[in-house]
């Protein structure tokens, strides 16, 4: 929702700055309008051009990094519960129970929304996994291989839950993106003046607002990848909780 708020001023921004400089460009004195004016308004916005091109470029990569980034290891922390539950079964009755506590655990973080939030009662439920791994007691030397391997998959699972949850709350500072809205806004208004009043002139500019701010929609609803209509899919845990209830 804050993605879309800002975009929608952002386009409110660009496309008023553009027209209202192409309304108020007959109202100027005529020095203002002279030719040395325009070539050095319009040599203004060329300098900025190349600025914010460079930027969105910079923030695009950066969120398409963040959400493959956060993709990438959601599916490998979906893995590791379920090598954790592959490595529970040889273990037998007596790893009964953290194996129902981590499909409780599972269960729980498919019902948080969005489900990188470390909610206390999903938090809860991973430490008693943890608690009902760590109290199992073997004689077997085979079972207790085994009960160190499962030991070792829960500590990587726990660091990969909370890897994606810190990659998950990546965002753009503020003063970054009002930066670069006021040096489109300074683009926008360079566009509008001395260019000729008529349809076509308008719905292109409005077009070109409505297109960036659009790009600035996605690049802000990427950064945040369990938000959103842009957002990735729970599907590995799904498998998950299908592997483990099996």
């Amino acid at each position: 929702m804050v993605a879309f708020i800002v975009a929608v001023l952002i386009f409110i921004l660009l496309g008023g700055a553009a027209l209202a400089t192409m309304a108020i460009h007959a109202r100027l004195a005529d020095h203002h309008r002279s030719d040395e004016t325009n070539t050095s308004v319009r040599l203004v916005a060329t300098l900025f051009v190349t600025m914010p091109s460079l930027l969105l470029g910079l923030m695009m990569n950066s969120a398409a990094n963040t959400y493959v980034a956060v993709d990438r290891n959601l599916h490998v922390f979906a893995t590791d519960l379920i090598l954790l539950d592959r490595s529970l079964r040889p273990l037998g009755p007596s790893a009964d129970e953290p194996r129902k506590r981590l499909l409780a655990y599972v269960e729980q973080v498919l019902k948080d929304v969005p489900i990188s939030r470390a909610s206390a009662v999903s938090e809860r439920l991973l430490d008693e996994v943890g608690t009902s791994l760590r109290e199992l007691r073997f004689d077997d030397e085979q079972k207790v291989a085994l009960w160190n391997d499962a030991r070792s998959v829960y500590r990587q699972a726990v660091q990969q839950r909370w890897t994606f949850v810190e990659q998950s709350d990546g965002s753009f500072p503020s003063p970054l993106i009002c930066i670069l809205v006021g040096w489109l806004t300074l683009m926008f208004a360079t566009l509008g003046f001395r260019a000729p009043r008529n349809a076509v002139v308008i719905s292109t500019t409005v077009a070109a607002a409505a297109l960036i701010s659009a790009a600035i929609y996605l690049i802000l609803e990427m950064s945040t990848p369990f938000s959103g209509p842009i957002q990735l899919s729970d599907r590995p845990l799904v498998r998950a909780v299908e592997e483990i209830r099996r």
